[in-house]
């Protein structure tokens, strides 16, 4: 098949040599074909639990929920005003009601610690994801590498 100047274009700005396997360069469309399927499997996944499916239902959740997960796996503790810094393009409104729908969900918690506990104000600040939000989220990322190790394994043996 004779390849347009579009897909000319395109097949310049891919670097294949990245891929833990040989896809060569008439094969991919069909590649991104099956690419596309895959991640709709995975992110079709994150519609079966109700936290995962909260946390991934807009872009801004998303983005709010990695800032808190990694404060989390760093064991640092995370309020919304530094929420609202790393992310500028949102109005700490935004952020606010974000966390508040989160925390009212019981998907972000206001973890205790002794730090905190000097501190007098009514303020939030540490921030967490509750155990089933982190236990359903990493989960999902297992049975998504799943589906990616499946795709390379066979990818693999051709």
């Amino acid at each position: 098949m004779k390849k347009n100047f579009r897909e000319n274009n395109i097949l310049k700005g891919i670097n294949l040599a990245k891929l833990p396997f040989k896809i060569l360069d008439k094969d991919i469309f069909s590649f991104t074909k099956e690419l596309s399927l895959n991640l709709k499997k995975i992110f079709s996944l994150s519609n079966q639990k109700k936290s995962i499916k909260w946390c991934f239902s807009s872009q801004k959740k998303l983005k709010i929920f990695l800032i808190i997960f990694d404060a989390n796996e760093n064991q640092k503790s995370i309020y919304k005003e530094e929420i609202a810094k790393k992310l500028p393009e949102y109005s700490y409104k935004t952020i606010a009601t974000i966390i508040d729908e989160g925390l009212l969900k019981n998907y972000f918690v206001n973890l205790k610690s002794s730090d905190v506990d000097k501190i007098e104000d009514k303020k939030i600040h540490n921030i967490r994801p509750s155990e089933e939000l982190i236990t359903d989220f990493i989960n999902w990322n297992i049975d998504a590498i799943c589906i990616l190790k499946d795709y390379c394994e066979i990818k693999n043996k051709n």
